[in-house]
């Protein structure tokens, strides 16, 4: 998007400047937890793909690899789960905070969602609340 260009609001531009800077921090913090998944999801395949690739051909000591291996993914399992938990707890944090505020204001709770949409797309190129 260029600098010159303006994306025009009907109902973000009614809130307070704070407000909206606190709910797109909370997104900013939505989307570094989901940037936070690919390192351990690429760890599991590669891990994943070394064991499948031995599965028929195993000696005694790479027996020891595969428990190691089997245990390396057991943990970025657990990690995806715990960030895959924190990730949908802030995402339903900004969307009812997106919420109180169109209630707050009267305002469709729809409409003032794709302004949130379209203003998080047009500055972080995230995913949609």
């Amino acid at each position: 998007m260029r600098t010159d260009e303006r994306i025009e609001f009907s109902y973000l531009a009614n809130f307070k400047q704070e407000e909206v800077e606190g709910l797109l921090i909370e997104y900013e913090q939505y989307i570094k937890l989901s940037n936070s998944v690919r390192i351990p999801i690429i760890i599991v395949l590669v891990v994943g793909g070394i064991m499948r690739s031995m599965k028929h051909n195993m000696s005694s000591n790479q027996f020891v690899f595969v428990i190691i291996a089997i245990i390396i993914l057991l943990a970025f399992f657990a990690w995806l789960v715990a960030i895959a938990y924190r990730i949908i707890k802030q995402k339903k944090f900004v969307k009812n905070k997106l919420k109180a505020m169109a209630s707050v204001q009267n305002y469709p709770f729809n409409e003032l969602k794709k302004e949130f949409n379209t203003l998080v797309r047009a500055t972080y190129k995230g995913p949609k609340v």
